[in-house]
Parts: structure tokens; sequence; C-alpha cells
């Protein structure tokens, strides 16, 4: 057994109850912790990548690991194979950054805030790893909770109602989630991926029909596809931004990870396209991008214009991914990855640009790009990704999505792409256009006080820049990425050799 995959949950998660017992005893070593558990966590995927290389060229690794040594179905069991592989390399890089980016922006007087935050990353961790149904609903409603609490960190009144209204929707998604799969158990009296795979063609079409009905309800919530949206902007912009970028750089992709895992390797991409959910689903999402794009150009709010750009983004990767072909579907991931980067890239930038300005509104962002043209140019290489300029991996990805709908002969879906894309150019302009207008602020000592100060401005500007490089780099090097997806491919048009592996341990 793989002992490494049960690390990857216990490492963040034993973390986060051991700072509480830290900050009794000896707070000071809180940094330490912190820092060691997020670099260790990432030197145990490291470890699993580097022990299984051959396997990973190849896109045919697969590790498992027993829970109290029970064997698959009987006993909870965690696996990995390229679909984790490819999720938990994008979350834990992103989450490695984001910690060091939370120390030079939170500081490490707030506790509470890194227990929430590693509580959060073992969940993410928890739904990549996990071959359960329940534990994987489990995980998914602890990222929720962990979640709103961030959201809610700031503690006034913005941040509190941006919480409720998150969990109110979070947890009607999960509701409906949680009906899915009482319907599975009482239907096929299990909970494990692999049997429920292989004996859910042959329960009667309605009832397969119904239950997909509640998952993709439940993901659709969660992911904030239109018309279920109303807290994503909202929530977004009330977080501290080193949350706001995880909610939109990862944990909507660990929704992503979730439709993927549960539709193609769990309950057979072929229910949706015999019922014509498939044709629902695309034309769905597609709507949604639209109105993402649209409320982004009427938004003067900056964060809450980075979330609707996330919901014009979201249903782009749902609904070319949904064409099920193995072009769409690898457009579709290299998204998820370019989506990642860009907007971590953006809401990163941004956390350390709001600090010269007293409020997050377009007008007060007049001259901006004077106080640190460095990071605001960071700003704009990101945006200009967003827009899908070269040679940054928005590009790259949005070519390859547009080329698919046309294979598929889905113009409408390549015009979406495109609309998007032009909005994109008028809303980040907008921005852009501001940020360098000329305008007396005051001497620079009497303008701080009004400030939102970042007290370790480095690290922040630093974690800022990185990530403005991953952008350029994953451009540039994008073609890389290509063997990892034909594996992760390879997992999702296969489900049968899923099954296999799981219940032959």
């Amino acid at each position: 057994m793989n002992v490494a995959l049960i690390l990857l949950i216990i490492v963040p998660l034993g973390t986060a109850i051991i700072i509480p017992l830290l900050d009794i005893f000896y707070k000071e070593l809180r940094k330490y912790l912190i820092v060691f558990s997020t670099f260790l966590e990432f030197v145990i995927l490291s470890y699993i990548v580097i022990n299984n290389f051959n396997e990973i060229t190849k896109g045919s690794i697969f590790l498992t690991y027993n829970l109290g040594g029970w064997l698959p179905p009987v006993g909870i069991n965690l696996t990995f194979d390229m679909l984790s592989l490819y999720f938990a390399a994008l979350i834990s890089t992103a989450v490695l950054f984001s910690v060091i980016y939370s120390i030079g922006y939170i500081g490490h007087h707030e506790g509470k805030y890194y227990v929430l935050l590693f509580l959060m990353w073992a969940a993410m961790q928890g739904i990549i790893l996990t071959s359960d149904i329940f534990n994987f609903y489990v995980f998914l409603e602890l990222v929720l909770i962990t979640s709103a609490s961030l959201i809610a960190f700031k503690r006034n009144r913005e941040g509190t109602e941006a919480a409720i209204k998150y969990m109110f929707y979070g947890i009607i998604g999960g509701l409906f989630i949680f009906i899915g799969i009482i319907l599975i158990y009482f239907n096929l009296g299990t909970l494990n991926f692999a049997e429920i795979s292989k004996n859910f063609r042959t329960l009667p079409m309605n009832n397969q029909l119904f239950i997909s009905v509640f998952f993709l309800i439940g993901l659709f919530i969660k992911l904030g596809i239109f018309p279920f949206h109303f807290w994503v902007a909202k929530a977004q912009s009330a977080a501290p931004s080193p949350i706001s970028a995880l909610l939109s750089g990862v944990v909507e992709k660990i929704y992503i990870y979730a439709f993927l895992r549960l539709f193609w390797n769990v309950f057979n991409i072929n229910i949706l396209n015999e019922t014509g959910l498939n044709q629902i689903i695309i034309y769905a999402a597609l709507l949604s991008s639209i109105v993402g794009h649209i409320l982004a150009l009427y938004e003067d709010d900056l964060k809450r214009m980075l979330a609707y750009s996330t919901i014009g983004h979201l249903g782009i990767i749902v609904a070319v991914v949904t064409l099920n072909t193995k072009f769409a579907i690898m457009a579709g991931l290299l998204h998820v990855l370019s989506h990642m980067v860009m907007k971590i890239s953006l809401f990163t930038s941004a956390g350390f640009i709001l600090q010269f300005t007293p409020s997050h509104k377009l007008k007060d962002s007049r001259g901006v790009a004077h106080e640190n043209i460095t990071v605001f140019s960071g700003f704009i290489i990101a945006a200009a990704g967003m827009m899908g300029l070269p040679p940054m991996i928005g590009f790259f990805s949005k070519l390859f999505i547009v080329r698919s709908f046309i294979d598929s002969s889905f113009y409408l879906g390549a015009s979406v792409v495109v609309l998007g894309s032009i909005f994109s150019f008028i809303y980040y302009s907008r921005y852009i256009k501001y940020g360098f207008k000329k305008i007396s602020l005051g001497s620079p000592e009497e303008f701080r006080l009004i400030l939102s100060v970042l007290y370790r401005e480095r690290v922040v500007k630093d974690i800022a820049l990185v990530f403005v490089i991953a952008v350029v780099l994953s451009g540039i090097f994008y073609k890389s990425i290509f063997g990892p997806l034909e594996g992760v491919f390879r997992v999702l048009e296969n489900p049968s050799l899923y099954i296999d592996l799981i219940l032959g341990g």
C-alpha cells in the first residue's frame, strides 16, 4: 500500500490540529510549523511523482491505500491516477504559494486563519483521493465550511453576509448531492466508486437520469453556474485576497474534478449523451459564460469583476469537456491550469494593488499604477492572458477550446469564447486605463494612513510576481503539458479500467 497517499491528507489535517496547541504553549513555533508543513506536503507529492515517474510518463500510474487494511468494496480506500495527479499537483502548488502569500498578507498572529486554511487543503486532497462517494461528500462539505469561515475572516458585515450566502447555496448544493448518494445506496447498496460504476448502467434509465440530475444540480450550484451564480461575486470580493485567489483559482477547480470523476468514471458519460443532458449542460454552461462576462463588464468593483470573470471561464470549461472528444477534454483541462494561474495572479496582484486605494471601486483606482509599476505590470500580463492574448497560456487554452467547438460543429460555443475574450479586453482595459491616470494622492505618509496596510509588502509582491511568471512560462512551454493531459484523457475514456484497478487493489 502507498502510505504517501494518506499522508497527503494527514499532514495538512494534523497541522490544523497542532496549531491551536502551539498557540497555547509556544506561539512562536507556529510560523515554523506552517512553513514546514506546507513544504512537507509538496515534498510528499514530489516523492510520489519521482517514485512513479516511468508510470506517469506512460500515463498509467495507479496507486491505492486501503484504510485499516480492508479491501474494497468492503473497506474505504484512497486511489491515485493521472486525473488525481493533475489536480493534486495544481492544487498543492497553488496552495503552497498562497500560504506564503498569506504570511505576508495576514501575518502570523491569526492562528485561526491557518487552522481553517490547512483544513480546507486537507479536504481538497481528500476529494481528489477518495474512491468512496460518501467520504467524497464529507470532504466537499468540509471545503464548504472552512471556506465560508475564511470568507467571514475579516469579521465585518460584508464578510459575514457573504459567508452566510455562500453557506446557504453550498448547503443546498450539498443537499442535492446527498440525496443523490442516498438514491445510489438505496438502488445499488454500495458507496464504492468502482462498485457504483460497475452496476450503475444496470439501473432503469429513469433512475439513472434522476440520480444524474441531482448530482448535476448540486455541482452546478457549487460551481456557481447560471442561474446559481448569485453567491460568487459577494463571496470572492468579501474574502481576504489570498482566499479570493483560492476560491476562484483552486476551490472551483475541485468541483470541475468532481464533475469529471463522477460523470466519466463513476456514472459513465453515456448517460448524459443518451438522455440529452449533455446538450442542456453545454447550453447552460455557455449561457453562464455570457452572463458572467456581461456582469463583469458592468461591474465597477475590482474583486467583484474578477469573480464574475470566473463565472465566464468556468462556463466554457464545463461546456467544452462535455463535448467529450479527446481534444475538447484536453483543451478544457489545459484551461483549468490556465485559469488557475491567471486568476490567482490577478487576485494576488490585486491584493497588493488595493492597499493603495481606499476602496475596491474603479473610481478609487486612479493612478494606482504609479504606486508600484512592477506589480501593476504583472496585473496587466495576467489580464492579457485572460483576454486570450499570446504568448500567455490563456491564448493557447482558448485557441484549443475554440478549435474543439469548431471540430464538433458547435459554432455557437466558439462564438461565446471569442465574445468572452472581447468583453474581457473591454473590462480589463478599463481598469488598466484608470490605473495609469495621473492624480494627486497627497504625500505617501499621509495617504498610507487610510490604507489596509500589508506590513510584509515584499512577500506579497514577490508571490504575486511568481504567479505572473507562471502565466508567461506556462504559455511558452504549454506543449509540455500535453503528455500528462493524454494520460488524464485515458483515465476518463476508460472507466472499466478504473473499476478493475480499484477492485483489483
